[in-house]
């Protein structure tokens, strides 16, 4: 039977979550929107430009997906259309992960949750799992299926707002999630399911497949969970998986590309995230 204090002392530890990470949450917001009002349509157009399907673009799709704005669902159609300018699919796949895993919001709310060096981390090892999986699919193409061409958000304050609409009820959701997770679930039963084995940095990234949270929403969750004997590898690999992980990206990844291209990726994206997440023990950090 659940108690009166314990969904109390629940709802208090969410909301002490939340607090401290507002501040954050709101500049992140800010931030994201103030980009997807500048880099739009033509200015979009000249990155995918520079990207001539070579090797180095690859690394170059990485950091080009990181600056830009883009949520993980809506960097599918932009990899489509990148394709169809002739790049192949190893420099639209690296740009849609790097797109899909740093994101203003998310490496805010992540300061504010799990401090600045976990940030640093977690934005360089996204961009080597961009690079990572831009590598496997390096020799293989797509045939162009559509590209998204509405146009959304003339002003500053509509953007905002749907925004803040599409994402913050996840946020609150995730916030209210880590609080009972930390009142009722014991420490042992934590540390037991991210027990520190080779095969938890792998299947960490595959549960994130039927969360239905969006990556913001995780955070919380990741901090309630970031307790000691839980190694800091096992929590970039999340981090830098779950945003690219998901059915609303993996279902119209499989109307774009394919169910092949589809499997390709999620293994890319398991393994990659992965590796990077051992070795960033192995090393220490």
């Amino acid at each position: 039977m659940i108690d009166i204090y314990d969904i109390y002392l629940s709802l208090e530890r969410s909301l002490n979550f939340f607090l401290r990470a507002l501040p954050y949450l709101m500049l992140g917001f800010i931030l994201s929107t103030y980009l997807k009002i500048k880099l739009k349509g033509d200015l979009r157009k000249k990155f995918v430009h520079v990207l001539d399907g070579s090797k180095k673009s690859i690394v170059l799709a990485s950091f080009i997906g990181a600056i830009l704005p883009l949520c993980s669902a809506s960097g599918i159609p932009v990899a489509s259309a990148m394709n169809s300018k002739g790049a192949n699919l190893g420099v639209s796949f690296a740009f849609m992960v790097s797109a899909s895993s740093i994101n203003p919001i998310g490496i805010l709310l992540t300061i504010s949750l799990l401090g600045y060096k976990m940030v640093i981390v977690q934005v360089l090892a996204s961009i080597v799992l961009s690079i990572f999986v831009g590598f496997i699919f390096y020799n293989e193409k797509a045939i162009f299926c559509g590209f998204e061409t509405k146009n959304h958000n003339n002003s500053f304050f509509s953007a905002f707002i749907e925004q803040f609409r599409k994402l913050f009820p996840s946020i609150v959701l995730g916030f209210l999630i880590s609080g009972f997770i930390m009142t009722y679930v014991p420490k042992e039963t934590i540390l037991l399911v991210l027990s520190n084995n080779v095969y938890t940095y792998f299947y960490v990234s595959i549960i994130r497949i039927f969360i239905f949270l969006c990556p913001y929403a995780m955070l919380p969750i990741i901090k309630t969970v970031a307790i000691e004997g839980i190694p800091k590898g096992l929590i970039v690999s999340f981090l830098i998986s779950a945003p690219t992980l998901g059915l609303p990206i993996l279902l119209p990844m499989k109307k774009y590309f394919g169910n092949r291209l589809t499997l390709k990726y999620v293994f890319g994206v398991v393994v990659g995230s992965g590796i990077i997440g051992i070795t960033l023990d192995k090393i220490g950090v």
